[in-house]
């Protein structure tokens, strides 16, 4: 699916994380592994030249989102990217959750808080924002407003805090700090469908998720 002229949402399905491709440049996340070969075909049938595709950062360390993390990096040959506190190990990917074995990717780049990971069209300014785990990270674009949550915020709802590494009132102060940001433009969750102020089949849907944020 293109979301913008740069941006695809590559996969999602069943409890895979969303994968976005930026610029033909940049995976964010990389979902479980069970559609690997699909997402492969995806790029294909929106002409990615696979060979560009140099970077994959991970919002955080659960398996839904890395478990495909060291198959891509293989079959790329792209750097991993984490941020300096995102454990990648079976206990904090909560693999067994899944029913699944991890394999810990090596982590190529580890990023910190103000970090900017910049692609040709775009320039996104890293926040560290634990509540749903130790490691989770937002993206921020501010030039074209557009915010890539990761499992902090969904347009239907807010990351899970009743899991290993949770923290109820951190992830309140993270998404505190995203209503801070004022205006976003295009939201690009973890999971579920991204919102657009450009679609004109949206009805408010980022207003009102943000409105929620006390």
């Amino acid at each position: 699916m293109r979301i913008t002229d740069n941006i695809l949402l590559l996969n999602g399905a069943g409890m895979d994380s969303n994968v976005y491709c930026v610029d033909s440049e940049l995976l964010v996340d990389a979902g479980t592994g069970t559609f690997v070969e699909e997402t492969l075909e995806q790029m294909d049938r929106f002409d990615v030249d696979k060979n560009n595709i140099k970077k994959i950062l991970l919002t955080h360390e659960h398996f839904d989102h890395t478990g495909a993390a060291k198959e891509f990096k293989e079959k790329l040959g792209a750097n991993l990217i984490a941020h300096d506190k995102a454990e990648l190990n079976e206990e904090t990917s909560m693999c067994s959750f899944f029913d699944a074995d991890f394999k810990p990717p090596k982590v190529d780049e580890r990023i910190e808080e103000g970090d900017v990971v910049s692609t040709e069209n775009y320039s996104f300014k890293v926040f560290h924002m634990p509540g749903h785990s130790p490691g989770s990270i937002v993206l921020w674009d501010e030039d074209k407003r557009v915010l890539i949550s990761g499992d902090l915020i969904f347009t239907d709802g807010f990351g899970r805090t009743d899991i290993p590494g949770g923290d109820e009132e951190a992830i309140k102060e993270s998404l505190r700090r995203v209503k801070d940001f004022g205006k976003i433009s295009v939201l690009l969750p973890g999971h579920g469908t991204p919102a657009s102020e450009n679609n004109i089949y949206d009805d408010g849907t980022i207003e009102n998720i943000l409105s929620q944020i006390k």
